[in-house]
């Protein structure tokens, strides 16, 4: 049975994400896919002779997150789907991916672009021929095109879904899966993990002072919370008809090659002691968002059995301020390490690509009792002068000297304190 994970309405249609096992990929056993379908918003069902109360438009196409190379590493068992976000200046759903149930634990964030969400429903339709599952060839497929919404585009001419031929609905409902994937993104995903399964999924895709930084708050089953500063990827090139990748292309959609963004583990938070979950075998997280100008998490806890919210902010991080690349904090000469606000003074300092070279110090009382300014991080800095070294020579001498001085002064001592000698008494006589 199919696992349903988010349904998002979009334009003139309805998305469904979901997971389930692979058809397609039956002769390797029972492999669970992502997938995302589409339904029109008017689809009032067939005709009284096929699909009748039964959508007309129901279409379903492979979500591919997956790690490009010679062998290619997929992240298939949809787990979270964020609503929709302006990723690069363009609308995106970011999504989290585990691996298949009985292999090493490990998830991935993907971005997946709407508009290639829709192209890949242009694409081929799919169809079993013996232990494989081929592309059917366009000259069978039957028009208006199977998928199509009543009164659009190519079914401009149809008043509502039950008036759609019945060689159109026929083969809407003998060929609902698509040929190929959804790529994401860049061609790769944007965070990988592995260790630990991560169930939930918050973004905030206008972070930072110029609100051009992405952040991610994932959280995990076994109760941490993953912060991570997504690479700044511009993927531009263009897509693959339809937008798809076809099973066991290796083409990286978009990708920008830009080698050098790097996603940013900036913080790891544990929240709860697994080992004293009072409900076993429950998730440790049910339900993440990010609660915008407070740099705060929100999470429903599952363990608790009342589904108490849960809050935390997450404060700058005591090290150096800037090296810590951390779009929700900056420098501030004046008072230190604080969150970023609209009604910070100017003059404030931030470094999100690592490359000024610069080190602030995190003070945590901008008024506090560290004068000379050189406490950083619970540590005084040694003065001037604290790394010089002293000749060997020089070590020996003065060494030998303390000692001979030693010997003089016991001397002295010795003979300045020596008691004068008892005369003897005479001896008694007989």
């Amino acid at each position: 049975e199919p696992h349903f994970v988010q349904v998002l309405p979009y334009g003139p249609y309805v998305y469904f994400f979901f997971r389930e096992v692979a058809v397609e990929l039956s002769a390797l056993g029972k492999v669970l896919v992502a997938r995302v379908a589409r339904v029109c918003r008017n689809d009032r069902g067939g005709s009284p002779r096929v699909l009748e109360r039964r959508w007309t438009s129901f279409l379903k196409v492979r979500l591919q997150c997956s790690v490009p190379g010679d062998t290619v590493f997929y992240f298939d068992v949809l787990e979270a789907v964020t609503p929709p976000q302006t990723l690069h200046g363009r609308p995106a759903v970011l999504a989290l991916f585990g691996t298949q149930p009985n292999s090493i634990p490990g998830s991935a964030v993907c971005a997946f672009y709407l508009a290639d969400v829709e192209r890949s429903f242009e694409g081929p339709f799919a169809e079993p021929r013996g232990a494989t599952w081929t592309p059917v060839p366009e000259d069978r497929v039957p028009q208006p095109r199977p998928g199509c919404c009543a009164g659009m585009g190519p079914a401009a001419g149809v008043v509502t879904s039950g008036d759609f031929p019945d060689e159109t609905l026929l083969f809407a409902k003998e060929h609902p899966l698509l040929h190929g994937a959804v790529g994401p993104a860049g061609g790769r995903p944007l965070f990988t993990h592995t260790g630990t399964r991560l169930t939930q999924l918050a973004v905030d895709t206008g972070a930072g002072p110029r609100g051009n930084h992405t952040v991610l708050f994932l959280g995990a089953e076994d109760g941490r919370v993953l912060k991570v500063l997504a690479a700044a990827q511009h993927p531009e090139a263009p897509q693959p008809a339809g937008g798809t990748l076809a099973p066991g292309d290796t083409r990286e959609l978009g990708d920008s090659r830009d080698s050098s963004a790097k996603t940013l583990l900036l913080e790891e938070i544990s929240l709860y002691d697994p080992g004293r979950q009072a409900c076993k075998g429950t998730r440790m997280c049910e339900v993440m968002e990010v609660s915008k100008g407070t740099r705060a998490w929100q999470g429903t806890g599952a363990h608790t059995g009342t589904g108490t919210r849960m809050a935390a902010a997450f404060p700058c991080p005591c090290r150096s301020c800037l090296a810590a690349r951390d779009p929700y904090c900056v420098w501030l000469p004046s008072r230190g390490c604080v969150p970023f606000s609209e009604d910070l003074p100017s003059g404030f300092q931030q470094d999100m690509e690592g490359s000024l070279g610069i080190s602030g110090t995190c003070r945590g009382d901008a008024g506090g009792s560290d004068k000379d300014g050189d406490l950083a991080h619970g540590v005084r800095h040694s003065g001037p002068g604290a790394e010089a070294t002293v000749p060997v020579p020089v070590l020996v001498g003065c060494l030998l000297g303390a000692f001979a001085l030693g010997a003089l002064a016991t001397g002295l001592v010795a003979t300045c304190c020596q008691l004068p000698a008892v005369p003897k008494a005479p001896p008694e006589p007989p």
